[in-house]
This record gives C-alpha cells, structure tokens and sequence, in this order.
C-alpha cells in the first residue's frame, strides 16, 4: 500500500473574496489569482464534484488527503511537455480559501476533469488512425533478407487513460509503420507492448479505444499491454527470438520518471500502464540477458537520457547505439507535432521513412533537410539522432538535451533499421560497396596499414580522398595520371582516431565511396 501524503510540497493558504459555489467560479479564481490571467504554456482543468475533507486523491505514485471540502483545480505548469513534470493541486475551499500541493503527476481521475483554460490546440478527439493511413507510403530501403534479422520491441505506457493521450499512439503507429513496411519486418518479429493491450475499453485521454491493427492490414500488432508482466513479457520473446546473427531495435515512448536525481548517473523509470514502472536497471538487466549482433535504443519519454548508462552497459561487447530526445534530468516535449505525435520522434522517425505525416502545427511532407547526410543511400542511427535533434525545436530552444551514444566508438553510423549498412564489421575480405572498378579496402576494419586496390578501363587521372563524417577530408592519399589496369595504394591509418571514415574515388565521370571502419 502506498504512502499516503498530507502535503508534498507546503503551501500558503489564499483568503478568497468570497464563497465558491461551482466548480468554474474554483477554476477562474485559479487562473485569476495564482496565474494572474496568464495561461501562457499551461493549461487549468477542475473537477466538478466537490472533494471532502480528509478523503484520498490518488495520483500514480503517491495519494494526497484533501485538505478541507473543496474543488480540485489542477494547474499543469508545463502542458507541451510529457508527464513527469512540475504541476500544482489546488484545493479550492467552499470559503475561498486556497490550498497549493507541488505535484509531478496528475490526480488519477484525469479523465474526468474539465479544462476551463488551456494553452493547447483544441483537439478532436477522434484520434489520427485513418488519416495516418491514407497519408502513408511505403518508402522500402531494405530487404527481406536484411529484414529476417532485424527484431524490434516498442514500448508505451501510458499511465492511466487519462494520461495515454493520442500522440503516444501516434508515436508507435509511425515507426511499426516504418518497420514494417519501408524495413519489411515481419509481423512477428515487432512485439509491442502498448497501454492496456487489446482490452476493448476506451484506454485514451480522448476517451477512445486504441486500435490494435497499426497498418490496417487485419491482424492485431499490439501484442502485450504495457504493464509490468507484459513488457516483461515482451523482453521475453525478444531474448528467445533474437541471436548472435540478428539486429535488435528498441523504441520508448510516453511518459518517465526520476528517483534520485542526485546520482550519477541518474536513476530513472519508464511509466507503465496502470502507473507501474520499469525502472533503468531492470531494463538493463533484460538486455543483459539477450544475445545479437547489435542493438540500438531510441527512448522518447521524460528523463529518457537516464537509460543511457544502462543501455550501453547492457550491450558491453557488442555494437550499440542510444539516442533519447531529453537528459535524464528533464522532462521531453510534444511540441510543434501536438497533439498528434512527440516531436522528436516524429522527426527521427521520418528521417528513417523519408517524410512525415501532417499535425496541427506542421504540414508534414518533405523533411527540413536530408537525413542522409553522407550521401551513402542509408539513414544511420547517428543520422537520425543528429537530424531529429537539429530539427526539434525544443532541442534548438534549448528546453530538450537530446542524448547520443555508441560503442564502439562512431559504430552508430554503420548501422540503420535494415542492420548493418553494406558488409558486415567481420567481413574483412570483400568491398563495403560494389565497385563498378573493383574499388576495395583489403582488410575492414581498417588496420594500422591498409591496401586499396581498384582498376582502370581507361588511363586518366585518379584522385583518391579521405573524410570524416563531418565532411572533413582527413587524407588526400592519391592525385595522379594512371595507366589503364590494376593499381593498389596504401594507406596509413595511424594518425587517424577510431571511427568511421569515407573513402573517395574519383576518375573522370566514375566517383565511388567506400565506408571504412577504424576501431
């Protein structure tokens, strides 16, 4: 049983000019005197029943005794952004006296609440299933043989109903999209574990059921609810499917929590269905426990940089990447994309498909710039994380610390949805691209000192460059008119820091790349 609170955070009681006889009189007085007529970013909702004195409001981790017979005004302090944040329980007295509990939640009845003034869009209610549907086109960038080892497993929580708004929907209908039909991942290699499962009650803010089937296609893809038991569930069959030849991808979304902020790094928590938690060490316990050739996490939620850490050390060993739309020390945002998506995602999402679905606020369409920042046909997972944060307004406002990391170093831009991009790291014998003059990097990953071999139909001159993935040239390693045949040039890597590197070949109108990997 959880503790029950008398006041989280002390307040000051407000002498009220006089009697409050309906809930709108209790909600305009909030707005009036401790907002002062300014809803700037937030948003006021009450509750139209009277609460009494000494009865329990719960909210997901604490119960608050109400202070006195009142009206429940909630104040949400930051209403673009996702939950955990701050926010204030009002308890307005029948006398006009006001009582302030700091909270970071909401009260469980949320639902049930009324917004008497909102900073927000107005929202229809009927959610974005259709219209995401006819916008989508499937933009394929893989195969189905790259798809037999690629295996993804999302993640939404959603609290409570009241709390599960249709932009987490949003989220996850996008990317299975994505993965399903631009990577062709099979339906039974996505598990996802999504708010109360496939119970048939209204299970969002907007009081509809969440469709199971995200691409219309006739079955359900929502596998398990997101409670506890399902997500354990769901980490489960991941680490009975997946193996030392596959790729997995792992997607959060919805809302996050801190413990003790005070550590380093912090201890944080993904909010689950029912206000249950999976906290940043449980999680990466169940990644401990499963075998592939690489992994790679993109978290949406509050204080999602937190999993950092865990994730990370939960792959020790082999190849994985992270990337997290805030620190673990702040809450993310919706955004520009309210209420239909979370903006981040929204954005990483679509440099992976291509484009991005319209919202209130944005027309959707043609990215802000090309993903494919190395111009090597693919979106990596650093391309992703780098673009969605370039493009995220509450990263470039500065209200968002978008999270990036890999290991080995740079090994996230070797990696997209469909696995590894051209050979793999072991394949030491063949091109990291076909080469219509046979343009090879003998030994890849890259040793201290490396041969690159290529042919020559006609004599010309040949240039031969090397950059980094900012575009830098690092090298100019040939410049030279050649004969037609076979020749080889060799290439010292010792002044180069691990990473990955672009070799270029230019010779008359042929220009080809080779990815090179130096760990």
């Amino acid at each position: 049983m959880r503790q029950v609170l008398i006041v989280l955070v002390l307040f000051v009681a407000f002498a009220g000019a006089g009697g409050v006889d309906n809930a709108n009189t209790a909600a305009d007085m909030v707005f009036s005197e401790i907002l002062g007529s300014n809803i700037t970013g937030r948003s006021v909702m009450v509750l139209e029943r009277i609460v009494t004195e000494g009865s329990i409001v719960e909210a997901w981790h604490e119960n608050v005794i109400v202070p006195m017979d009142a009206y429940l005004v909630f104040i949400d302090d930051m209403a673009y952004a996702n939950w955990e944040h701050p926010c204030r329980w009002v308890f307005v007295g029948l006398n006009g006296e006001m009582e302030i509990i700091r909270m970071t939640t909401p009260p469980n009845f949320l639902e049930s609440m009324t917004v008497s003034h909102t900073c927000l869009p107005q929202v229809d209610g009927k959610g974005q299933y259709e219209e995401f549907l006819l916008w989508f086109e499937p933009n394929v960038q893989s195969t189905s043989a790259n798809a037999e080892h690629m295996y993804a497993l999302i993640v939404s929580g959603g609290a409570s109903s009241g709390s599960n708004h249709i932009r987490y929907y949003g989220d996850v209908q996008f990317i299975y999209n994505v993965l399903a039909h631009d990577y062709l991942l099979p339906d039974d290699h996505i598990i996802v574990c999504f708010a109360d499962g496939l119970n048939p009650a209204p299970d969002q803010s907007g009081g509809i059921n969440s469709n199971p089937d995200f691409d219309d296609d006739g079955d359900s893809d929502i596998i398990y609810d997101a409670t506890s038991t399902g997500v354990s569930t769901g980490f489960s069959d991941i680490t009975s499917m997946v193996d030392a030849d596959d790729h997995l991808f792992i997607f959060f979304t919805d809302h996050g929590g801190s413990g003790k902020l005070s550590n380093s790094p912090p201890e944080v928590y993904l909010n689950l269905w029912a206000s249950q938690q999976l906290n940043d060490d449980d999680y990466q316990t169940y990644l401990e426990g499963i075998t592939f050739a690489s992994c790679h996490a993109v978290h949406e939620q509050c204080y999602s940089g937190g999993f950092l850490g865990e994730t990370i050390a939960g792959t020790t060993g082999d190849p994985s990447s992270f990337a997290s739309a805030a620190s673990g020390y702040e809450s993310s945002w919706a955004g520009a994309t309210y209420p239909e998506y979370d903006e981040y995602v929204y954005y990483w999402t679509g440099a992976m498909h291509g484009s991005t679905p319209p919202a209130t606020s944005v027309p959707g369409g043609a990215l802000p710039g090309n993903p494919d920042m190395n111009g090597d046909g693919k979106v990596s997972f650093w391309e992703a994380f780098d673009r969605a944060k370039a493009w995220d307004t509450y990263a470039q406002s500065g209200e968002e610390h978008p999270q990036w990391d890999d290991d080995p170093d740079s090994c996230g831009d070797m990696y997209y949805l469909g696995g590894l991009i051209e050979v793999g790291i072991d394949d030491t014998e063949h091109p990291v691209l076909p080469s219509t003059v046979g343009f090879t990097i003998t030994g890849n990953p890259v040793s201290s000192v490396s041969t690159i071999v290529f042919n020559l139909g006609n004599p010309g001159e040949v240039e031969i460059s090397v950059y980094d993935m900012s575009g830098h040239v690092v090298n100019n390693l040939l410049r030279a008119e050649l004969t037609s045949g076979q020749h080889s040039v060799t290439w010292n890597t010792d002044g180069l820091a691990a990473g990955v590197y672009i070799v270029r070949f230019a010779a008359g109108d042929i220009i080809e790349s080779v990815r090179a990997v130096k760990f």
